[in-house]
Order: structure tokens, then sequence, then C-alpha cells
């Protein structure tokens, strides 16, 4: 059933009980690249729209969001239009793996990539459209950062979530791209937790020399968020654009 939720801005986002919903991580990803004035950002695996949004939200000029999954790429669209964000703003059905046939090369200055976490037997197998969204059925991480690695300008900047297991492979894949690693957080739910995922920044061209962040907890105490999560909703402002 679709449903209008809210995303912690206050801005409404359109979503469906059969399709995977946004959840903190794009809320994390999100706050966490470099965003420069002008920026033009491609969202791979966008999904319903969340990171976009939000990035929207910081100023970004102009934003593409790409999924294989026509559906949520629909739900997306009316998110867009729900926001009044025709103009800055684009949802487009589209396979990574294919990203070639779509665009130019060195087309964005960030690409933002929320990929499928798990690999095929690892983890429950969710069913419909959220399959994809959280199993490699399809594209891998590989594929994700190859794509970005297409899209960028010299210099242009890639940030990812992902789980903290699978970042060997994925430092890999930035190698063989040519996407160099510049900045990782490690992300925990608390104090005293294994960290749940990593945020990573790489630049294609970059020069070599990791920045490892502080960790970012959610939690503060037992239910409190703490300082760290509020000042990454704290980019997003909570008044929609102007119409």
């Amino acid at each position: 059933m679709e449903r209008l939720d809210r995303l912690p801005n206050g801005w409404p986002i359109w979503q469906c009980g059969g399709q995977f919903k946004f959840t903190l991580d794009a809320v994390l990803l999100a706050a966490f690249p470099l965003l420069r004035a002008n920026a033009k950002v491609i969202d791979l695996g966008a999904g319903t729209g969340a990171v976009s949004l939000l990035l929207a939200a910081r100023g970004a000029l102009s934003i593409t969001g790409v999924d294989n999954n026509e559906d949520v790429v629909g739900l997306f669209s009316r998110s867009i239009a729900e926001n009044r964000l025709d103009g800055v703003i684009t949802a487009r059905a589209g396979d990574v793996r294919e990203i070639k046939t779509l665009f130019p090369a060195g087309s964005f200055d960030l690409a933002v990539a929320n990929p499928p976490y798990r690999k095929i037997g690892h983890g429950r197998l969710r069913q419909g459209g959220a399959r994809s969204a959280c199993h490699e059925v399809t594209a891998t991480a590989g594929d994700f950062i190859g794509a970005a690695r297409h899209l960028l300008k010299y210099g242009g900047r890639l940030a990812l979530s992902h789980l903290p297991e699978r970042l060997p492979e994925v430092l890999c894949a930035c190698a063989k791209f040519a996407v160099e690693p510049k900045k990782l957080q490690l992300v925990h739910s608390r104090s005293g937790r294994a960290p749940s995922v990593f945020l990573l920044e790489a630049v294609r061209g970059g020069k070599p020399g990791l920045k490892v962040l502080p960790p970012l907890f959610v939690y503060a105490g037992e239910n409190e968020y703490s300082g760290q999560l509020l000042a990454c909703y704290g980019l997003f402002g909570r008044e929609k654009p102007a119409g």
C-alpha cells in the first residue's frame, strides 16, 4: 500500500509497503559528502529518492536519481512533484550496469550510492521490489563504483554506504576503477557496539591518502539521539522549497 511518509526535515516522501523504504543509512549518506556550490549530482540506486531529496535540501544545484525498479521511480517522481522540485531533481529508470548508455562520461561532480548490502545467500532474501534493493540480485558494489567512475568528472567525488564486512572488496573496487578513497567513517548504534555501516568518500583521480574520521554514534544514551546525529539532521533544514 502506498503511503506518504516524512523525511527528518519534514519533507514528504512517497513509499510503498511492497518496496524498500528509506532508513537512517540514507540520511547519513546524504549528510556525509562534501557538497560544493552548484554541484551536479547523480544518485545511483536512488530507490524512492530519500538521498536525492535530502541533497536538494542541502542545496545541490541538480540531481538525477537512477534506479532499475520502475515502481520506485514512479514513487520518486511523485515525491519530486510533492516537494515542488521538478527543476532540481530528475527521476530516471535505468540499470547501473548500463550507465554508459544513459549518460556521457564525466557528466557529474558528485555520485552517491547506497548499493545492495548483501550477496545472494547471505541474510534473509526479501520478497518483491525490496529484494534487489537489499541483495545483489543484479548489480554488485563493484558495478556501482564502476558506474561512478564513468559518470564523474576528474576530481569528482563518490560517496557510498555499505556494511563493514564488505569494506575490503569496496576498497579493491575503488582501486580497480581509479577512484581513490579519501574519507572513511564507521557508524555505530551506540558506544560499545560493533559498527553497523561505513561511509566512504572517494575521488576520481585523487592522490593516495585516507582520512579515518572519529566514529559516529547514533545514540548517546538509552533512547537519546547523539549530538553527531542531530548535527546531520541539522544540515537539511525543515522548510520545503518555495513553489
